[in-house]
């Protein structure tokens, strides 16, 4: 671990001039909830220690300059005014580039101005902790936080700091629903999150005293932001919303499930059964044939137009089954029943594994080891593909567990994203 004096010290040292501010921003991991944020559907993560720390100042060069702590990622900067809008692949950069860009467009008349900035993370990256929306978020806060004087959250409310994140992210080319930034920015020490969407709303949950959580890194890594798994997943779920809207004679223009399932009527259990009538699997003239070239179209983004087979039924099951999963999972919670928690975490990874296919032997074999050892539940978290795993054990095994097997660390819901200034 590097110490603020460490890294105030790097800072100095790189740019001659003291940083102003610092800023952290945690990570997260996702209890149960997973890929239905960007339906709408509320979600159940918690904050964890590992994060993001940015230092930053205003600098007198007519450039802003990006330096990272790890030496193996080489320094970026621009001159202003920096013309940068969005990319795909992103780089570590342009994580930062996308937070600084949102703070930016939302600061209407503020004329761009040389700064430095100076990473530090803790969160392994491509790991589905959320690394890369704590680097936008902390990145945004950062920018901000030279703009204003005072609190930027008196500037700017915790919840709208969330969406302005949420809506900022995928300049960098991935479709985010925004659990993640909700996590980050909204989360308190000491309880998990239930998160729901549009609204952006959250509520503290107090997870029971003899449930512990411990995190497991399957030694595989995914750049969602750098492959299309995760986009093809969102798109699938839109074209699954159209068909929908057309069975229900809903004229709502939203792609989110939640929505077309509220304006249904229906409940989970009815509409599980109706997910059954979809197709399995389809190619684009059978999905023109089902919603029309013009639907489709809507449902499409330039970087997935290129997309030619879409599976349907199984990835609407997972959706609504896992959406269904995190109502009962809250009240298990609240009931203080770990062992049903345990249950409904093992049904999601089933669910992402079977149906929404995201995860990955190395993830499935983790999650079999722990269950072997007395775990009470274990499923991927986060996007998936590799990443970690997340396992619920009762408190007076999890010391004996920990020590045979391996794990990341031992998760306590952590404090949201924090400035301090020098």
């Amino acid at each position: 671990m590097v110490s603020n004096e460490q890294l105030a010290e790097q800072f100095v040292k790189l740019y001659g001039i003291e940083p102003e501010v610092r800023v952290t921003c945690p990570g997260r991991v996702n209890l149960i909830g997973e890929h239905i944020d960007y339906h709408d559907y509320g979600v159940f993560p918690m904050a964890i220690d590992a994060a993001t720390t940015i230092l930053a100042a205003k600098n007198d060069t007519n450039s802003i300059v990006f330096s990272n702590f790890d030496s193996k990622y080489e320094s970026w900067s621009s001159p202003i005014p920096c013309p940068w809008k969005g990319c795909t692949s992103p780089k570590w950069f342009d994580y930062l580039l996308c937070g600084w860009r949102g703070i930016m467009n939302r600061e209407d008349g503020q004329e761009q101005f040389g700064m430095s900035f100076l990473l530090y993370g803790t969160i392994p990256p491509s790991s589905g902790l959320s690394s890369s929306s704590s680097l936008v978020c902390a990145s945004a806060l950062a920018t901000l936080s030279l703009i204003v004087d005072n609190d930027p959250f008196e500037h700017i409310s915790r919840k709208d700091f969330a969406h302005l994140c949420i809506e900022s992210e995928p300049l960098i080319g991935t479709l985010s629903g925004g659990m993640d930034q909700a996590a980050e920015v909204l989360a308190s020490e000491g309880t998990a999150l239930r998160i729901d969407f549009n609204p952006l709303r959250s509520k503290n949950i107090q997870l029971p005293s003899d449930a512990v959580f411990v995190v497991v890194h399957s030694n595989t890594e995914l750049n969602k932001g750098a492959t299309s798994h995760y986009n093809e997943r969102v798109i699938e779920g839109r074209i699954v919303a159209q068909i929908f809207k057309q069975k229900f004679n809903i004229t709502s223009g939203s792609f989110r499930l939640k929505e077309i399932q509220t304006l249904s009527g229906k409940s989970f259990k009815e509409i599980l059964k109706i997910v059954e009538e979809l197709p399995d699997e389809v190619n684009k003239e059978q999905v023109i044939d089902l919603i029309g070239a013009d639907k489709l179209e809507e449902c499409l983004t330039e970087n997935t137009r290129s997309f030619q087979k879409f599976k349907l039924r199984p990835r609407a099951r997972h959706v609504f089954s896992e959406a269904y999963r995190v109502e009962q999972f809250e009240s298990a919670c609240a009931q203080k029943n770990i062992q049903e928690m345990g249950r409904l975490m093992n049904e999601s990874h089933r669910s992402c594994a079977i149906d929404y296919e995201c995860s990955c032997r190395e993830l499935d074999e983790i999650c079999r080891l722990y269950l072997d050892h007395g775990a009470l539940g274990a499923r991927l978290t986060g996007a998936g593909w590799g990443g970690c795993a997340v396992v619920l054990m009762a408190a007076d095994d999890v010391d004996r567990v920990v020590a045979e097997l391996p794990s990341l660390f031992v998760s306590k819901p952590a404090q949201g994203i924090r400035l301090q200034r020098f």
